[in-house]
Formats: C-alpha cells, structure tokens, sequence
C-alpha cells in the first residue's frame, strides 16, 4: 500500500474551526462523490503543536498546521489514475482554494512501516505526526534503519510514553514520487523524510509523547540522524472520511 500525506494551512481569514467543518464536511463530500481508485482518506484534526527552535525560512513553512491528510491506495498505478481522473482535476483539487493556503502545504508519498510498542492496543483516541528532517548527508535507507533503531532505544529509556502508546508507525518517504508533489501548489518548502504517528487513548494522555520526544533526542545527541531544529510535531484526532474494504 501507499500513501500521499498533506500537512496543510487554513487561508487566510478563515478560523480553525471554519476550516475543519469545511475540510470535513464541505470537501470530504466533494471527494466521496467519485472516491475511484482510493482505499482510505483519513483526515487529522490539528488541536496542539509544537516546533523547533530555528528561526531558519525554511523552519518558518512548518508553522500553523491545522490537519494533515492522509490518502491511502493499494499501488502507485491506482494513486495515477486517481489523479488523472476528472472528478479530481475539476472538483476535488480546485475546492483547495476554498480553505487551504496552498502555497504552505507540506506534502510526501511514503509507505507505512509498523513499529513494536510494548501495549498496543485500539487506535481511536488521540495521535501524534512527528515530522523528521533526516540529517544533513544522510541516505534516506541509512535515515530509516537509525530511526527505527531510535524508537526502540526510546521507548525503553522513557516508560511513561511506552506504557501509553498504543500503536507507532513510521511513514517513510518515496523519493521517487517527489516530482509529483507540486499537485498540492507548494513552492519552496522542504519535503521531510519521515513521519512518526504514535496513537494514544485520548488527548489527556497523548502528552506523554513528551518523554518519548526528550528520549528520541538523546539518542540523536549521541548518533544524529534527524534534525531537531527542523522537525515538528501535532497532536490531532483522526477523523474517517472514506474507507473501502472491498475491490
């Protein structure tokens, strides 16, 4: 399976909660008119966040995030065709306009990688989009195994997160698919190399995932493989716009 995932700004003069009726209700719709060759649209409802501590430009385009899409398909050929399909070009991708400020959108394709947790448990509560910035120099396959590596190291260093996580899956890019992400009308802003989503009971539990950040920093000190000062966090809900179970 894989994925495209959109992290995106409400326009200007819209509210946060004017943006997530609209993306939910308004746009959701538009997209189940004709869902073609989707297998899950998941849509996640920004309430909290926190950046690093550059003051870089590039830093300054990973602000205000108020959701982050995720598109899920069971092939590259089946994320072309939708795509190419004219439900999406004529309604789906011009109705951007009525709440995003496309020009801030951070977008990548990757694929899921299921990472261990020590309770795992049901998913519906709260989650946390940790972006990662592989380190400067760094093979995107070299970034993945350090960081796969880093998660476990983490956890066992930090067993007030471990004990509330339920589920940790890594994103990982596709570089191959990064030419295709101007779709979203982003210009000039980075393309992260990772996603880190960690599922916890509810949003009362899901700033455990503090411990877990503090812990993930101390193993980068001794052996960085992603950049702080440019990777960033949210704390959403997850909202099911549209999932099929059959082909």
């Amino acid at each position: 399976m894989i994925k495209m995932m959109a992290a995106i700004c409400r326009k200007p003069g819209m509210t946060h909660a004017e943006y997530l009726a609209y993306v939910q209700h308004v746009h959701g719709a538009i997209s189940n008119e004709q869902p073609l060759t989707l297998r899950r649209y998941v849509q996640n409802h920004v309430f909290d966040a926190a950046f690093g501590s550059s003051r870089e430009a590039v830093h300054a385009m990973t602000m205000a995030r108020d959701s982050v899409t995720e598109l899920y398909w069971d092939s590259p050929a089946d994320m072309g065709v939708n795509f190419a399909h004219e439900h999406v070009r004529t309604k789906v991708g011009p109705d951007a306009a009525n709440f995003a400020d496309a020009s801030r959108t951070l977008s990548l394709v990757a694929v899921e990688a299921e990472q261990p947790v020590p309770q795992p448990g049901r998913v519906a509560g709260a989650k946390v989009l940790h972006y990662l910035r592989a380190a400067p120099g760094m093979t995107l396959e070299a970034f993945f195994q350090a960081w796969a590596a880093a998660h476990a190291r983490a956890l066992d260093a930090a067993p007030q997160a471990a004990a509330a996580v339920r589920r940790c899956v890594h994103s990982r890019q596709l570089a191959e698919f990064n030419p295709m992400l101007a779709y979203f009308g982003a210009k000039d802003v980075p393309i992260y190399e990772g996603v880190g989503t960690l599922w916890f009971d509810s949003p009362a539990t899901v700033g455990a995932f503090r411990d877990y950040e503090r812990a993930l920093l101390a193993v980068n000190a001794e052996a960085p493989f992603y950049d702080p000062a440019q990777s960033f966090f949210v704390y959403a809900t997850e909202v099911l716009i549209y999932e099929r179970f059959d082909r």
